[in-house]
């Protein structure tokens, strides 16, 4: 269908649409602005006109009363909900444009609501412009986390966004989320809100996200985000399972295990920003050859969240299965792990060394000479033990006698083989322990 006029009747914003039909030359239908989030607040929807609706009303302005003087800029906010927002129709870039706000009392607009959304998209496309949100995640720890404190809860990503190397954020004329570089020049939306952004509880969980060993250039490191004792990694590049595993494990952690409600709801929350762009991400949920389900990383298994689906098929024959959590609802789906998805990494945070420098002795470094001499003395202690030894086992070998050799050291062992009966801690074989991730086995996988 097609639609060919549109017209405002009996003054009301309740408008006439007619649209050819197959069957008729001509279909009345009206329509309505949505108040449906799934659908999108503000988007007009043809209905049917004898259905019953609420309405605005429109009338002209009265030409005998006084005329209103402009509003001052600076009062020049419009108020949505517990929001105030303004327009700046002026070209600056993403530090200027926030500077500008504050200079007004105000934030860069943190974007958490359709009501919101509907209306910045609408002053970008009254003005044809972009405009700077209070989005940037140089500011906020490497995620994108609104400027006055607000985590996301609502998203409109553009396809393909956000970009791995862009940090700003900004509304486009289509009201689509997309990135940018922050010296952009653009005009910008400010807020004023009576709501106060949630406080950040990871204080109360002592440590540090640690660096990242496997990204050797700074442009390419990665940002653990901390969550209670724990820090966490969401990577969109798409993998299988098994070489998600191994790229958790060359970042320094696993692939994530969920233990509870409150660490599935912090999870849920940082993907379902991406549900435009990635349906699901890996999690380190999957069962043995045994049928049984087991996290990677040990954790006991003692919380789910399947979907409702794939309940009841659980345990559906003996082949192995793999586990992703949904972008749009948190649910947790099995899965065959060859499909390459983006995953996510969890790892322990690290204790800060509370070692202060007064503790150490103060005669060491005092005396730059009385300090040679040790080291001098090391170095001829070590030395002397070391040509011993060369001595001895020379005069050992000389007669005859070998030293003893255990029969199970003599053979190849690897403690991250599942099978394997030993204990001994060692460097991550990362290839042997996912390609035998389907062993069960209570030894754990990997000492970290």
């Amino acid at each position: 269908m097609s639609m060919h006029v549109e017209a405002f009747v009996s003054s009301t914003l309740m408008t006439f649409f007619f649209f050819f039909d197959s069957q008729y030359m001509y279909q009345e239908k009206c329509a309505v602005i949505n108040t449906n989030p799934s659908l999108g607040i503000g988007k007009w929807i043809p209905k049917s006109c004898n259905d019953t609706n609420g309405f605005i009303c429109l009338q002209k302005i009265d030409s005998s009363l006084p005329v209103s003087p402009e509003p001052t800029p600076s009062s020049n906010y419009i108020k949505i909900l517990n929001d105030s927002i303004k327009l700046v129709p002026k070209n600056m870039s993403w530090d200027e444009a926030k500077k500008h706000c504050e200079d007004d009392g105000a934030n860069l607009a943190s974007v958490r609501s359709e009501w919101t959304q509907a209306y910045i998209e609408l002053l970008a496309l009254n003005l044809k412009s972009p405009l700077w949100i209070g989005l940037n995640k140089a500011q906020t720890n490497g995620y994108f986390k609104f400027v006055d404190g607000w985590f996301l809860k609502f998203t409109n990503w553009d396809r393909y966004e956000p970009k791995s190397f862009r940090n700003c954020v900004f509304v486009d004329v289509d009201g689509k989320w997309k990135t940018s570089d922050c010296n952009q020049t653009i005009s910008s939306v400010c807020m004023k809100s009576t709501d106060v952004p949630p406080t950040d509880k990871t204080a109360d969980f002592p440590g540090v996200c640690p660096e990242d060993p496997y990204e050797i250039f700074s442009w390419r490191k990665v940002s653990w985000k901390p969550f209670r004792g724990y820090c966490y990694l969401f990577i969109s590049e798409q993998k299988s399972w098994s070489d998600a595993s191994v790229s958790c494990i060359e970042h320094g952690g696993m692939l994530v295990s969920i233990e509870d409600t409150f660490e599935q709801q912090f999870i849920k929350r940082n993907i379902e920003i991406f549900q435009d762009s990635h349906p699901s991400y890996w999690l380190g949920l999957f069962t043995t050859k045994n049928g049984v389900w087991q996290w990677l990383d040990k954790t006991v298994l003692d919380y789910t969240n399947w979907h409702s689906d794939d309940i009841e098929s659980l345990s559906f024959g003996r082949s192995s299965h793999r586990c992703r959590i949904s972008t749009s609802d948190g649910k947790w789906i099995k899965d065959r792990g060859w499909m390459e998805r983006p995953y996510i990494c969890k790892t322990a945070k690290v204790l800060t060394d509370t070692l202060s420098p007064s503790s150490v002795s103060p005669n060491i470094g005092s005396n730059p000479s009385g300090r040679g001499h040790i080291i001098l003395a090391v170095v001829l202690v070590i030395a002397g033990l070391a040509a011993g030894t060369v001595v001895a086992l020379f005069f050992f070998k000389k007669s005859g006698h070998y030293l003893p050799i255990h029969n199970r050291l003599t053979n190849f062992d690897n403690p991250l083989f599942f099978g394997n009966n030993r204990t001994q801690s060692g460097l991550v074989d990362s290839k042997t322990l996912v390609e035998n991730a389907d062993e069960e086995n209570t030894l754990p996988v990997v000492n970290m």
